[in-house]
């Protein structure tokens, strides 16, 4: 079958190799601009029940209706995706036309597409990102299951962030992580050429007055007081030691994770990072390196979940009201070294930040604390005087 100069296809039967039961299998043959492959049908019948002139099984197979039904159903497919990619005026590769005729509900459902994209993004991501978007699906299908392309339009997409944000009443930082994932998935699709009504350009990040937590110098001056406190064991104390390193270098869990001593050059860590992919290089400080071992980076091994667990009841221990998880580390190193007078270009290559505008949130965490602390000269005038 000749479907446009470019793409041709037929069904051929491998009749060189005959198996014990006498049948051979059957394969649709796709040629595109020069490139051959052949898909198996997991058809397999006796060479001479296949009529190779009409391409068809012949009447004498026990089973020639179902048969010739998923061969005319294949040549349907091939011919569907021909069409599309005709019609947009899209150039139709060997690697399209598989993905097309391989993974066809992905091409209509945006859910199918995203659980699909998900395997690729399982291999070049860290495991805490893959988790993160993986949570965010598992939310957008409990919106709403199954996700046509061409419903993805305006009114859609701000009925579903109304549905989270009014009904779900989930915190804006959740609202904009979900926005972040719905968006990156959509612009994955429109690249590889899928239509739809709203264009991942449409998105608007909705903005998020940042509520992050943080440990200020006082508070990090406490946890190492307990750090080198005799009442804390040694499983706590590790787990301190990488949090309070992380303080000072504002490394993610998944790098504190990865890194060994072998990673340590002359008070330099160096290393890449594991959610971006980026080389990384850190000047370590007097007080990051009082938190790493001399034949070891770190001692013992714990997960994720039991340093998060752990750390709560550090903190509690020290009198600290905070929600702390690891993450607050890195929120801690960035606002302190702001505070401390570093500058934000800086504390962006030291954060491993692609775009300025990342880094420029704690500028404003430390503005709105410098606003704030600017009203304590009101007691110069309301104190009264010495005597």
């Amino acid at each position: 079958m000749n479907f446009n100069g470019k793409l041709t296809a037929k069904i051929v039967i491998k009749d060189d190799y005959v198996r014990t039961d006498g049948t051979s299998t059957l394969y649709l043959q796709i040629f595109v601009s020069g490139q051959k492959k052949k898909i198996p049908l997991h058809i397999a019948v006796k060479p001479i029940y296949f009529d190779k002139v009409k391409q068809r099984v012949k009447s004498k197979d026990i089973f020639h209706k179902d048969y010739n039904l998923i061969i005319e159903k294949s040549l349907a497919d091939l011919n569907k995706i021909e069409i599309k990619y005709r019609l947009e005026n899209e150039n139709l590769t060997m690697d399209k036309l598989l993905h097309e005729y391989q993974n066809p509900s992905s091409r209509i459902d945006f859910i199918k597409f995203w659980e699909m994209e998900m395997e690729n993004q399982k291999l070049i991501r860290d495991n805490a990102t893959v988790q993160q978007q993986l949570s965010t699906l598992r939310k957008v299908k409990g919106y709403q299951n199954s996700i046509l392309f061409y419903e993805i339009t305006k009114d859609f997409y701000e009925k579903m962030i109304f549905h989270f944000e009014k009904v779900e009443k989930n915190a804006p930082h959740t609202i904009q992580t979900l926005a972040k994932n719905f968006k990156k998935y959509l612009h994955i699709a429109n690249e590889l050429g899928v239509k739809t009504p709203l264009k991942y350009q449409d998105i608007k990040m909705p903005k998020c007055v940042s509520n992050r937590a943080f440990l200020l110098p006082d508070e990090v001056f406490k946890l190492y007081e307990y750090y080198n406190s005799q009442f804390i064991n040694e499983s706590l104390k590790n787990i301190l030691a990488r949090f309070l390193f992380s303080c000072f270098t504002g490394l993610r869990i998944s790098d504190i994770r990865a890194i060994s001593l072998e990673n340590v050059v002359n008070d330099i860590l160096i290393f890449f990072a594991q959610k971006t992919g980026k080389l990384q290089r850190i000047q370590l400080s007097e007080s990051a390196l009082k938190f790493i071992g001399n034949d070891k980076l770190f001692y013992g091994e714990y997960t994720d979940q039991h340093i998060n667990r752990e750390l709560k009841q550090i903190v509690k221990a020290c009198g600290i009201k905070k929600n702390v998880t690891f993450h607050v580390s890195r929120h801690s190193f960035a606002t302190n070294f702001l505070i401390c007078g570093g500058r934000v270009e800086d504390l962006q290559k030291l954060l491993g930040h692609s775009e300025i505008k990342e880094t420029m949130v704690y500028v404003h965490i430390v503005e709105s604390i410098t606003d704030k602390q600017i009203h304590n000269m009101n007691d110069i005038l309301t104190k009264k005087p010495l005597n």
